[in-house]
């Protein structure tokens, strides 16, 4: 019997939803220590991937065109991965 590891999804605490950013910028938040970060923009096309820190926080730097965007994010450990988060919505100025 094979066992599936429960992931929970990560929060992404920045950029703050509704905000404007410049090129590049920071995006940073919470999640499971241990477990590799996902992050992709709403078109799919993965941005960052990093480890969650042992006090449970990630954070990396990305690049994108001006205009509206949105992101999510997953996480995944042991082979078993998260749902993706809810989108944030943000502008690149």
């Amino acid at each position: 019997m094979t066992t599936q590891t429960q992931i929970f999804v990560p929060v992404i605490v920045q950029p703050a939803e509704g905000s404007t950013v410049s090129d590049p910028f920071n995006i940073a938040g919470s999640g499971e220590p241990g477990a590799i970060v996902e992050v992709a923009n709403a078109g799919g096309a993965q941005l960052l991937s990093m480890t969650v820190s042992a006090a449970g926080t990630w954070q990396g730097q990305a690049k994108l065109l001006k205009g509206v965007h949105k992101i999510t994010a997953r996480q995944r450990r042991d082979g078993s991965f998260s749902a993706w988060s809810p989108a944030r919505t943000f502008t690149v100025d």
